[in-house]
């Protein structure tokens, strides 16, 4: 394991990990963070393990010498490692300055793995609450009060009232928070699990407007949790509870069968660190319309400055509005698309329309009538299903079909002009090839000919 090398590289500097590793740590939880605190020589240290263990080495902060090493284990998982000089002169006043008492305890790497722990963060772990390390660690940092109510949601644990109290007197400080920093924290919510759980609290503890601009409607709410529940059951192995949600169970067992491929499409991450997934679930908070195709709006005009604020890349906000637009565009279909409907879906949104189908079956969960609900459901599945089949078993037919003629072919064989007329009689050709199945180069130029003849 790595943090047993990382441990052997830097046990002379008196290092202690700290942070949310031993809290994972003490409940059993897969680690893929680790943070070290220590005395003194943190850069040295930080860069002495990254040469040590073939890693890559980056400066966070010269003057409070903090430095990160990027790692790969054995399976090529990726760990971040991150190395801080102590708040203070000990461990103690190290801990003493950190947000809640389940993240103020550490391990004193040079003396048998020995847990320091002067605020009872294992108390509060073993009885599900989360209560913040000092009277002023909010203050300090109003940040915290977004990583309190994530923890919570995550672990399924309780803020304590006092603390929720603290929460409120900060929240206004909120705003003197840097973008960066509250779109990263946004973001490891929406990492799950509970998702929805989180962004709720934001509401309740009256943060989330402050974020958001505006509040949260019930319909997006309720979208989102949709959402949540369609995407995580197929990142999840099956489960009998699965089964026994009637209408999850029908979910899984129509498009359980792209399983992998959903997964992985999930994980991509359009910028390092944060992935389809997380922006896919961002995607219901920015529309506090009415759940509908003529409604939505595609360009997110209603919350630009917000974006613009969280500085999410030019392609995160690309995708933003390609997943709305495909949702709108996917719930036009009534029925099972034929294979140039899909052709055409997918040439108008690409990948995006991976994230349009399960957005637009959120958003139709959110507004279909209970009463009526279970009898539509499963033609949703059947239409979703065609869809990803043509995505990810049928693209040479439906999606992608191999070229059969270039524009130059076409200026060489019917002596045409370079211009914009090539380009649309290729797409023309395209989907001919999808929906009359035309295989040949001979086919093709007879193809074109009528049309141009025409």
């Amino acid at each position: 394991m790595l943090y047993h090398q990382i441990a052997e590289v830097i046990k002379p500097s008196a290092a202690f990990l700290v942070g949310g590793a031993v809290r994972d740590l003490l409940l059993g939880k897969p680690i893929h963070d680790l943070d070290f605190a220590l005395p003194k020589d943190t850069i040295r240290c930080a860069k002495n393990v990254a040469d040590r263990l073939n890693g890559d080495y980056y400066l966070l902060d010269k003057e409070r010498q903090a430095g990160r090493v990027l790692l790969q284990d054995e399976k090529n998982h990726r760990l971040m490692v991150d190395f801080t000089t102590f708040q203070g002169e000990t461990i103690e006043e190290d801990l003493q300055s950190r947000d809640f008492t389940i993240t103020s305890m550490a391990i004193d790497i040079s003396h048998d793995q020995q847990i320091i722990d002067p605020f009872q963060g294992a108390r509060d772990l073993t009885d599900g609450l989360i209560c913040s390390t000092t009277k002023r660690s909010l203050q300090d940092d109003p940040l915290r009060s977004l990583r309190a109510v994530r923890m919570a949601s995550q672990l399924g644990f309780i803020i304590l009232p006092e603390t929720k109290a603290q929460i409120r007197d900060v929240r206004k400080a909120i705003s003197g928070v840097s973008p960066e920093r509250i779109r990263d924290e946004l973001f490891r919510m929406l990492s799950g699990p509970n998702q929805a759980g989180a962004f709720q609290a934001l509401q309740v503890l009256d943060i989330y407007r402050l974020i958001f601009l505006d509040e949260l409607t019930p319909r997006q709410l309720d979208t989102l949790r949709r959402l949540e529940e369609l995407l995580t059951v197929l990142r999840m192995k099956h489960t009998q509870d699965t089964a026994a949600n009637l209408r999850l169970g029908l979910f899984v067992h129509r498009l359980g069968r792209f399983r992998k491929e959903i997964q992985t499409h999930l994980k991509r991450e359009p910028v390092p660190g944060r992935s389809i997934f997380q922006l896919c679930l961002l995607n219901p908070l920015l529309h506090s319309a009415e759940i509908t195709s003529e409604k939505l709006d595609p360009s997110l005009k209603q919350y630009s400055s917000f974006i613009q604020g969280l500085q999410l890349s030019n392609q995160e906000i690309d995708l933003l509005k390609q997943e709305t637009r495909a949702a709108s565009a996917y719930r036009t279909f009534t029925d099972i698309p034929s294979p140039i409907e899909v052709y055409r879906y997918f040439r108008n949104f690409g990948e995006a329309g991976v994230e349009g189908i399960f957005l637009a079956l959120a958003q139709f969960l959110a507004v279909e009538e209970k009463s009526t609900l279970d009898s539509v459901w499963s033609k949703q599945l059947d239409i979703a299903r065609s869809v990803l089949e043509g995505w990810w078993e049928k693209r040479d037919q439906w999606i992608d079909p191999p070229s059969l003629m270039n524009g130059d072919d076409l200026q060489a064989e019917f002596g045409l002009d370079p211009g914009p007329e090539i380009g649309k009689l290729l797409e023309e050709l395209r989907e001919a090839q999808v929906q009359d199945g035309i295989q040949s180069r001979d086919k093709a130029k007879k193809f074109l000919k009528q049309l141009l003849d025409s």
